[in-house]
């Protein structure tokens, strides 16, 4: 089994990843490519060049990454400009660059160091009920480390939850990380397969499949929940659609989730182009109107 993760992040003081105060461990990679994704940079198996424009100083450092660049991607013509397709990941410009306007995303990580940094909040989870959400990317993606990090995790008696995509092996998933986990926060985006293929990339059959045997085995908590995407997963035919499977499987836990437009800044960031458009965040009334569509299938 694998003792190294690749990882993007880890955040300390969620509220929204589950019960009580959490820390969350965002894998690297995954299999579905949503053309809203909240984490791009999580999509890759590969490390990501990301550059802040608003933190380059070149009156500071002399614009001093353009000169190590072994793919000259880069350039100072009145400001720095990047060509993320050239980046060859030689890392030299993330040294010599001292605001870290450019850095690496994505990097491994042991199993003991991660433990390290998580049970540092150990005491902050006792105290507000939390624990460790692995999320991504798809943490699945990394099941054999996923299932060390869990079991390593439960004999410090730390409550364990996953946030998932659904798309994974199951026999695999039952034998390494169900058994180690508390609860499963469970996304399902779009009920119409050809549509679920257009947006995400695959097929929803794999998913659909997996959130039925879940729901069967009845020795863990599974959430579903819904990202609610303007013009694709907000419609009443999606929404009355999941609703009706909920209530066919017995489900009623369901969780709207209001879209949040902020991971199309992340995309410049990573010079990457949104394959969807909405600048807005929804409004409540169009909130509102999800809920009763939804509620109207149930």
């Amino acid at each position: 089994m694998s003792e190294k993760a690749f990882i993007f992040d880890i955040k300390r003081d969620c509220s929204e990843d589950g019960p009580g105060i959490r820390t969350t461990v965002f894998f690297k990679g995954c299999p579905l490519s949503c053309n809203w994704c909240q984490n791009p940079e999580g999509k890759t198996h590969d490390v990501n060049l990301s550059f802040i424009p608003n933190l380059c100083k070149p009156q500071d450092c002399n614009v001093a990454c353009v000169p190590v660049c072994e793919a000259h991607c880069l350039r100072f013509v009145d400001k720095l400009q990047v060509d993320f397709s050239a980046c060859t990941r030689c890392n030299n410009c993330f040294t010599a660059c001292p605001t870290k306007a450019l850095k690496p995303v994505g990097y491994w990580i042991s199993l003991d160091e991660l433990m390290y940094q998580v049970c540092i909040d150990k005491p902050i989870f006792s105290a507000s009920g939390g624990g460790v959400t692995l999320s991504g990317g798809e943490a699945t993606q990394q099941m054999d480390f996923c299932s060390v990090f869990l079991q390593a995790l439960k004999k410090h008696n730390i409550h364990t939850a996953l946030e998932t995509s659904g798309f994974f092996n199951y026999r695999r998933f039952q034998n390494l990380i169900l058994p180690y986990l508390d609860i499963i926060y469970f996304d399902l985006k779009l009920i119409n397969e050809e549509k679920a293929k257009q947006n995400t990339g695959q097929s929803n059959k794999l998913i659909i499949d997996n959130f039925i045997k879940l729901i069967q085995e009845q020795n863990v908590k599974v959430i579903p929940r819904i990202p609610l995407i303007p013009g694709v997963t907000d419609t009443e035919e999606n929404l009355v659609g999941w609703a009706s499977f909920l209530k066919q499987h017995n489900s009623y836990d369901a969780v709207l989730l209001p879209y949040n437009p902020l991971w199309i800044d992340k995309m410049a960031q990573f010079g990457l182009t949104p394959m969807y458009q909405h600048k807005k965040h929804m409004s409540q009334q169009d909130v509102e109107k999800c809920i009763y569509n939804f509620q109207s299938g149930m």
